[in-house]
């Protein structure tokens, strides 16, 4: 079942504020209109082809579509009209890029099942026991790194670089410690995803 949806206000205050209050009046009202027609959406895309989803990727889908929707009518600068229904829009473009998520997402899942072949099992039976932790330390950070939204790597990677929080916050124009604690809670839930699939 999908997350709550991450409420408009909060996803377009990371967005440069738009001059025209209207138009940001009239995004917040198509967001909060076609969130629950989303939502039917997403159950039915689950109940024919059901896909396993805590909310996270719905959300975040939701999210960059809000985000991408924001900056498109800032770039068109009050010419509107050629948006003739703002919630038809934000639905199409949530339908679409959660089509791409989704396929993105069952790649990496046949990717994470391929069996390895008795020759790579060999390989692995005549390492030591460390040199197995290590192999084992390495493909599950390359995991962690692949499932990763994008997002979050480029977060990962700044502090990798030993960025600070508020750096990092200034750069994506939230509080330091908005991101901290999505980033935190983004890995923890990812963390849970990959020890329920093991």
């Amino acid at each position: 079942m999908p997350a709550p949806e991450p409420g408009p206000e909060w996803v377009l205050s990371g967005v440069n504020p738009r001059s025209d209050p209207a138009t940001e009046s009239e995004l917040l009202r198509a967001a909060r209109s076609a969130w629950p027609k989303a939502l039917a959406h997403v159950r039915q895309v689950q109940s024919q082809n059901p896909f396993d989803d805590d909310g996270i990727l719905v959300a975040e889908v939701w999210e960059s579509v809000l985000q991408s929707v924001s900056r498109t009518l800032d770039r068109m600068d009050g010419r509107r009209g050629e948006i003739g229904d703002l919630e038809a829009y934000l639905l199409g473009s949530f339908y679409h890029r959660l089509r791409r998520a989704l396929k993105k997402e069952q790649r990496r899942e046949e990717m994470i099942h391929l069996v390895p072949s008795a020759q790579e099992l060999e390989v692995l039976g005549k390492t030591s026991n460390a040199e197995q932790h290590d192999i084992e330390d390495t493909l599950h950070a390359q995991e962690i790194l692949d499932r990763m939204d994008e997002w979050s790597r480029k977060v990962w990677v700044a502090r990798e670089y030993g960025y600070t929080w508020k750096h990092i916050g200034r750069v994506l124009g939230i509080p330091g410690d908005s991101v901290m604690l999505r980033f935190r809670r983004r890995m923890k839930i990812l963390r849970a995803r990959l020890s329920g699939g093991r």
